[in-house]
C-alpha cells in the first residue's frame, strides 16, 4: 500500500464489514426484460448497465448507482437482483427505512437471490433500531450457512451482532437527557465529516473531511471516496463560521487528518495516510515566521509497522495517548496505549493501557479532557448497540482508569459513533456519526446535557414548536410560584408573537432550568406589554421554556456564558399562534416498517399532544398520514389512513374525547418537498396535525 492511500476514515471503520461485503449479484438481461412493458427497455437497460459501473466502483459512488437502479426500477420493479441492489445502495447511504423495503421485497421476489439477504436485511432493522426483528433475520443467517463455511470468526461476528440488538434494547429504554444538534452546512457537507478538534482557546475547529477540494479532486481506490483533507471552521459568537481546507504544509496528496492540538496551541498532531495503516506525525508552529513546520514523525517508539490513528495529550504535554494496532500489545484489534516523556525529551516505550478500558474489539478516538480526568473514546467491544459507540472513564483516587461507561441512547446508536470530544469547559461534547436527516454521510454534532430530572430528546436549534414533543410540560400558561435564587445576572427582554408584527407582544410565563439537573433556577412574567425581567444565578448556559395562552409551547438552549454579570443582558424569544388551520408535522413518531404499528419510541411525542389537547378542551384536531410518492396511491392511501388512525386511537386511550379527533390519510397527495430526491421523501413522510377548532 503506497502513502497515498490508507486513510483514517477507511482504516476506523471498515475493519468490522470486511466478513460481510455484499454478494456479487448480477442483473440478468434475459429476466429483466420479463414484463409486458417493452416501451423504454433499452434506456431502462442502460440505467442498469450504468448503475453498475458505479456500484462495482465502490460505496463513494453507491448512491449514483443507486438513481440509474431507481431510474431502471420504473420499468421493472419486480425484478430481485435490482431490488437487492438498491437497497445495498440505501443501507451505505442515507436512508435506511428505503433499505428495507428493497432488500424485503427482492426476498420475497426470491428467498436465493443472495446468499447474505437475510444478513443485509437483518443489518438494515438493526441501523433502524428494530432490534428484535434484526435478531431474527441474523438468527436464521446464522443457521443457513453452510457447515464448510462457517468459521468461528464468522460465527463470533453474527453472535457479537445479536448482542449488539440485546445491549440496543436495554440501552432505548433510559434514553440520556440531551439535545443534539448538527452543527450545519458551515461545517457539514453532502460528503463525510468527521474527527473534531478544538484549535487554541477554543477559537476554531479543525475537521477532517472527504468532499472535494482543489482543481482536480481525486478518488481514493479503497472506497471510492474523495481523498480525506483537513478543515477549519472559525468560532463565532453564532457558532461555527464557513469552513475552508488548510493549505500547506497540511495539504496532502494523499490522506492527512488532524488529531490534536497541544494545550499551548504550539503543535499539533496529525494522522498521515501511508504504509501500514498511516503514522501520527507532529507539527510545531515556528512562531518568528507566522506558519506550521511541515510534520514529521511523532516517535519511531510510537509509529510501528502498522496503524497508528488517533492521539491525545494528557496535561502539561507530557504523556501522550494513542491508538495502535501492533498485534504483539494490542489485547485485541486497536488498542489505546500510553507513552512518557523521558528525561531527554524522547517518547518512551509504549504502554497498554489495560483490559479494562481495551476489549477484544477495536478502541479508537482517544480523548482526554482538559483535566485530565475523563478520557473518552469510542470501542467496538464493551456494551456496544452497533458498531462503534462511545465511552468514558473516569480517573480513580489512585490514577487509574475506572470502568468505562458507554455514554448511551440517543448520543449512541446502532451506526458508527466516533471522535468524541468536548471543549475547553467540559460543557459541549462533538461527535461524528451518521443520522437521519443530516446533511449528508457522517456530519459532525454537538452535545448539550440537560442532567436527569426530566427527559428531553433530539432537538435541533431554532425549534419553536419543540415542547409538543420533547417535556412533560403543559404547553400553556401556569402561574409561577415563588422560587429563591442567587442573583448575579439581570436578563431582560421581550416575548412576541413570530405572526403578528413588531409590536405584537404576548403575555407568558418564562422558566430558565440548570441544564445540568433540570432545576427551575428562575422564573419570570411578563406584563401585556410582553416585557419580562429574570434574575439569573450566574452567566451560562440554561434550558428556556415559555408558556402562553393560545401559542405553542417553546422549549431551547439559552447561551448566556461570557456575559458580565455586572452589566444586563437583553434576549427576546418569539412564540408562534395556534390558529385554526395551523398545521404542526409531529416528530418522533415511529412505525413499524409498512405498517400502522406504533413504536414505544413515539409515545413521548404522543403524550405531549394528549397533554396539550387537555389543557384546551375546546381545540378539534384532526390527524393526517402522508407518505411519499413511492409505491401505487390505493396502498399508500390506506397505509397513510391507519397510521393516522393509530395516532387517533393512542390519544383516545389517554383520555381524548373521539369527538375532538379526526383522522384522514393523504398519500402523496400534500407534498412538503420534492420526492426526487431521499431528503425530500424523508420529509413527506409525516404525521401531522391541524387545528379545526380552538
Amino acid at each position: 500500500m503506497n502513502r497515498r492511500r490508507s486513510l483514517l476514515f477507511f482504516i476506523i471503520l471498515s475493519a468490522g464489514t470486511v466478513l460481510f461485503a455484499q454478494e456479487q449479484v448480477d442483473i440478468r438481461k434475459k429476466e429483466f426484460r420479463q414484463t409486458d412493458q417493452t416501451e423504454g427497455f433499452k434506456e431502462a437497460w442502460k440505467s442498469v448497465k450504468e448503475g453498475d459501473k458505479y456500484f462495482e466502483q465502490g460505496i463513494g459512488t453507491y448512491k449514483i448507482a443507486r438513481d440509474h437502479y431507481l431510474f431502471a426500477n420504473q420499468f421493472n420493479g419486480f425484478n430481485p437482483e435490482l431490488n437487492y441492489k438498491i437497497g445495498i445502495c440505501y443501507l451505505h447511504t442515507d436512508d435506511k427505512f428505503e433499505a428495507i423495503d428493497y432488500l424485503l421485497k427482492a426476498y420475497e421476489l426470491d428467498p436465493d437471490v443472495a446468499a447474505d439477504i437475510k444478513y443485509q436485511i437483518g443489518r438494515a432493522y438493526h441501523l433502524v433500531e428494530e432490534f428484535d426483528k434484526a435478531r431474527q433475520f441474523y438468527l436464521e443467517y446464522r443457521d443457513e450457512i453452510p457447515e464448510e463455511e462457517r468459521s468461528a470468526e464468522l460465527s463470533d461476528r453474527i453472535d457479537k451482532l445479536i448482542i449488539e440488538c440485546r445491549n440496543g434494547d436495554e440501552l432505548t429504554r433510559e434514553p440520556r437527557r440531551v439535545i443534539i444538534q448538527n452543527l450545519g452546512e458551515d461545517v457539514n457537507s453532502i460528503y463525510d465529516d468527521y474527527n473534531p478538534v478544538y484549535a487554541y482557546n477554543d477559537t476554531a475547529l479543525y475537521f477532517t473531511s472527504r468532499r472535494p477540494s482543489g482543481k482536480k479532486p481525486k478518488r481514493n481506490e479503497l472506497d471510492n471516496k474523495y481523498f480525506e483533507n483537513i478543515f477549519l471552521s472559525p468560532v463565532t459568537e453564532e457558532g461555527f463560521d464557513a469552513a475552508y481546507p488548510l493549505g500547506k504544509p497540511f495539504r496532502e496528496k494523499g490522506n492527512i487528518s488532524l488529531v490534536e492540538v497541544a494545550a499551548d496551541g504550539g503543535r499539533v498532531f496529525v494522522y498521515v495516510g501511508g504504509e501500514n495503516g498511516g503514522d501520527i506525525e507532529e507539527a510545531p508552529f515556528l512562531q518568528e515566521k507566522d506558519k506550521w513546520k511541515k510534520p514529521k514523525s511523532v516517535s519511531k517508539r510510537i509509529n510501528t509497522d502498522y496503524a497508528e490513528t488517533t492521539a491525545s495529550l494528557a496535561p502539561g504535554g507530557k504523556v501522550i495517548y494513542f491508538v495502535s494496532a501492533d498485534p504483539e500489545l494490542s489485547n485485541g484489534g486497536k488498542d489505546i496505549f500510553v507513552s512518557r516523556l523521558d528525561a531527554k525529551g524522547k517518547w518512551g516505550l509504549p504502554v497498554n493501557i489495560g483490559g479494562l478500558i481495551n476489549s477484544r474489539y477495536d478502541e479508537e478516538g482517544v480523548f482526554l479532557t482538559a483535566d485530565g480526568q475523563t478520557m473518552y473514546f469510542a470501542s467496538r467491544g464493551h456494551n456496544t448497540m452497533g458498531g462503534f459507540d462511545v465511552f468514558k472513564s473516569e480517573k480513580d483516587e489512585n490514577d487509574r482508569w475506572g470502568p468505562p461507561e458507554n455514554l448511551g441512547y440517543p448520543i449512541n446508536t446502532p451506526e458508527d459513533e466516533v471522535f468524541y470530544i468536548t471543549d475547553s469547559t467540559g460543557v459541549y461534547g462533538y461527535f461524528s456519526t451518521i443520522r437521519e436527516g443530516g446533511i449528508g454521510g457522517r456530519d459532525i454534532y454537538k452535545v448539550i446535557s440537560l442532567g436527569s430530572e426530566k427527559e428531553v430528546t433530539t432537538m435541533t436549534r431554532d425549534e419553536l414548536v419543540a415542547g409538543l414533543r420533547y417535556l412533560d410540560i403543559d404547553p400553556f400558561l401556569t402561574l409561577p410560584d415563588p422560587v429563591t435564587v442567587d442573583t448575579t445576572l439581570i436578563l431582560s427582554g421581550q416575548v412576541r408573537d413570530t405572526v403578528g408584527d413588531a409590536d405584537t407582544t404576548v403575555m407568558a410565563g418564562l422558566s430558565f432550568m440548570n441544564p445540568e439537573t433540570g432545576e427551575v433556577v428562575a422564573r419570570a412574567m411578563t406584563g401585556t406589554d410582553g416585557f419580562y425581567r429574570a434574575r439569573i444565578p450566574e452567566p451560562r448556559m440554561y434550558g428556556v421554556e415559555i408558556n402562553a395562552t393560545g401559542y405553542l409551547y417553546y422549549l431551547d438552549i439559552l447561551d448566556l456564558s461570557g456575559l458580565n454579570p455586572d452589566e444586563p443582558a437583553e434576549r427576546d424569544f418569539y412564540l408562534q399562534k395556534i390558529e385554526v388551520g395551523t398545521k404542526v408535522v409531529l416528530d418522533n413518531i415511529y412505525f413499524e416498517t409498512g405498517k400502522s404499528v406504533l413504536t414505544v419510541a413515539s409515545y413521548e411525542s404522543l403524550d405531549q399532544v394528549a397533554r396539550f389537547l387537555e389543557n384546551n378542551e375546546s381545540v378539534r384536531l384532526e390527524i393526517s398520514g402522508h407518505t411519499d410518492n413511492t409505491g401505487s396511491l390505493r396502498v399508500n392511501t390506506r397505509l397513510s389512513e391507519a397510521r393516522a388512525k393509530a395516532v387517533v386511537d393512542y390519544l383516545e386511550g389517554r383520555g381524548i374525547d373521539a369527538g375532538r379527533l379526526e383522522y384522514k390519510g393523504y398519500a402523496d397527495t400534500q407534498p412538503v418537498a420534492s420526492n426526487d430526491t431521499p431528503e425530500g421523501r424523508e420529509m413527506n413522510r409525516r404525521v401531522e396535525f391541524k387545528v379545526l377548532s380552538k
